[in-house]
Formats: structure tokens, C-alpha cells, sequence
């Protein structure tokens, strides 16, 4: 069993292989486009090895096939921080782009599958650090 690693930025490849992983932090930046679906990226490719995972993060990943998902694990496949729309608002007398970015949850990984949400759901998200030349 590992507990309490955080594998975020590791390549896939250079995960350590276990049987069970309990509070560990598995999320990957991006989901992937298969077949015009988002989809989690394949954690352990090649291997169809069932994996407990127990509060795990999740977040677009795909677990190895028959793999349990336990506890208060986060298997959510979204894209984030994707833009949304552009105003154009002006501001004594100059024209400004302001973009609006969300989040854009499709679904989720439970019991060997996704599920996905007829409508993906977009979560307003708020930009920090703007800079105005």
C-alpha cells in the first residue's frame, strides 16, 4: 500500500505500481480527447491490473479496468480554466478585452466507467493576477 504521495506532474510511467493507494493525489493538468469524449488520462497503460484506490484524487485519471474507487475520491473529468467569452468594455476612453474562463466538468470515473453528463456543466472561474499594460 502507498499512502499520502502526491503524484501530480509525475509522468504516468514513473508512478510506482501497488495494489492499493490510500489519500494519494493522482490529477492530471489536462483530460484527453478520444474520439471527440473527454476522457481521464490511462494510469499504468499496458497493465489491467484492479487497483484499490481509497480517497484518492483522481481528477482525469483512468484507473486500470475492475479497479475500486473508495472513500471520498475525486474522479472528475474536466478541463480547466478554459475560455468561455470576450467583452469588449471600455475604460476612460481605451477598449478592453476582458475574457471569462470556466471550468468544464463532462463526468466522472465510477464503478470501471464514465459517466458522462448530457451537458457538461461550466463552473465560472475567477483569473488572478491580471495585468493591465
Amino acid at each position: 500500500m502507498i499512502e499520502g504521495k502526491n503524484f501530480m506532474g509525475v509522468p504516468i510511467e514513473d508512478i510506482p505500481k501497488d495494489t492499493e493507494y490510500r489519500h494519494c493525489n493522482f490529477s492530471q493538468p489536462q483530460c484527453i480527447d478520444v474520439a471527440g469524449q473527454k476522457k481521464g488520462v490511462r494510469l499504468f497503460p499496458g497493465d489491467d491490473t484492479p487497483i484499490t484506490f481509497i480517497g484518492c484524487n483522481l481528477v482525469n485519471c483512468e484507473p486500470p479496468p475492475g479497479s475500486l474507487i473508495m472513500g471520498k475520491s475525486n474522479s472528475t473529468i474536466k478541463e480547466f480554466q478554459a475560455k468561455d467569452s470576450t467583452e469588449l468594455i471600455t475604460i476612460d476612453g481605451f477598449d478592453i478585452d476582458v475574457d471569462s474562463y470556466v471550468d468544464i466538468i463532462y463526468g466522472r470515473y465510477r464503478d470501471g466507467a464514465y459517466e458522462y453528463l448530457s451537458t457538461p456543466t461550466k463552473v465560472p472561474v475567477k483569473i488572478k493576477n491580471v495585468e493591465v499594460l
